[in-house]
């Protein structure tokens, strides 16, 4: 029996928030963290592409970013991703700056729960710091850029319902339990938590009957967390899909949730199915990572679109050269820009990903000089 099926069954039955965990990252059969030999979860021969592994220009912007920020603090910034995956961005990113690394990267951290995956980190990316929490790495000295790509979607959330009154409550949740066939199913049932129901509350949320909701009371905690580490100079830059509360708990845009499974560059319906085998994400509410900002004394963020705000950072000039000047391009060229199109056009990533920009003290400042736009030419 897979793993993870039996350890549903010998709980009885789970919120679908402790489901999604053991799904997730069950030490020996979770998605993120089992033992992989061959190529690992995302990617074009995993089961999905994030904006870093999607077209290169996304970490030579970055490293852009960063190399700008170091320039005008006057110092080199300690650099951290978490959920770095295989590396792919610090590969990029490090590339990039080639021999200036030393004067912009006091010091590179990649935070990555999988073992398999930190190893494949040390290989490609040598001198880079590991650790699979943020917690175990050594406080930073001097300015801090953190930056995590599609990571909060990843936190396990409870899934919420509201059902008929002649039950005898308003608000379910939904639950996993064993389907008595070697599977799971779902069920529903009062809320596993008070978290549940304060987390409605604080956000002022109401859900119509039928509606369906994920929702993630443990993420205000765990951003708050992360950018306390940082310290009080630092830049956060958090890529991901979802919205603020109003638009993410708007019922007739998303009635049914978020929640969706990847297999294969593949919609995956039932989430259930084959826990450990497939990639379960549901959207982030900004307005936890806004919050948790207010929490540890940081400015209010920016959220734009992940196109709008590679575009403002110098993108298209990382685009072949023949582009600009309207010259045929080679095949290769061609697969760059179609890559790039990917993370620049308003469709797709473009839009659909947003990057909530956050920060304090001089960092901060520094970056708004960076993303203040260009004057209109007259």
């Amino acid at each position: 029996m897979n793993a993870i099926v039996a350890e549903v069954a010998r709980r009885g039955r789970v919120s679908f928030a402790e489901f999604m965990d053991l799904a997730l990252y069950h030490p020996s059969a979770g998605y993120y963290t089992r033992r992989r030999t061959g190529s690992g979860p995302v990617g074009r021969s995993g089961d999905f592409l994030t904006a870093p592994t999607a077209s290169p220009i996304f970490g030579r912007s970055l490293a852009e970013i960063v190399r700008q920020l170091a320039g005008a603090l006057g110092e080199p910034v300690t650099f951290v991703e978490l959920g770095a995956g295989e590396g792919v961005l610090l590969a990029g990113l490090i590339e990039h700056l080639g021999d200036a690394r030393p004067e912009v990267l006091r010091r590179t951290l990649a935070v990555e729960t999988g073992e398999w995956a930190r190893k494949r980190i040390a290989k490609r990316c040598p001198g880079v710091e590991l650790a699979s929490r943020l917690s175990e790495a050594s406080w930073p000295a001097g300015p801090v850029v953190l930056f995590a790509c599609e990571l909060y979607d990843a936190l396990p959330a409870h899934r919420v319902t509201v059902l008929g009154q002649k039950l005898g409550y308003t608000l379910a949740e939904y639950y996993v339990e064993p389907d008595g066939k070697g599977g799971l199913r779902w069920a529903t049932g009062e809320p596993s938590t008070s978290d549940v129901l304060r987390y409605l509350a604080e956000h002022g949320l109401t859900l119509e009957e039928g509606q369906v909701a994920e929702i993630r009371p443990r993420a205000r905690a765990i951003h708050a967390e992360h950018l306390a580490w940082c310290g009080p100079d630092a830049v956060a830059f958090v890529v991901d899909y979802g919205h603020i509360s109003r638009k993410l708990y708007e019922p007739r845009a998303r009635r049914r949730g978020s929640l969706v499974g990847y297999r294969a560059h593949a919609l995956v319906e039932d989430v259930l199915a084959d826990p450990g085998e497939i990639d379960i994400t549901a959207h982030v509410n900004f307005d936890d990572l806004e919050n948790a900002a207010s929490d540890t004394g940081w400015e209010h963020g920016v959220i734009r679109p992940l196109g709008a705000f590679l575009t403002l950072h110098g993108a298209l000039s990382f685009l072949p050269p023949a582009v600009a000047r309207g010259e045929p391009l080679s095949p290769e060229e061609w697969a760059e820009l179609s890559s790039a199109k990917r993370l620049l056009l308003p469709s797709g990533m473009g839009s659909d990903l947003k990057v909530l920009a956050q920060g304090r003290g001089r960092a901060w400042q520094a970056y708004l000089q960076l993303a203040t736009p260009p004057p209109a030419e007259a």
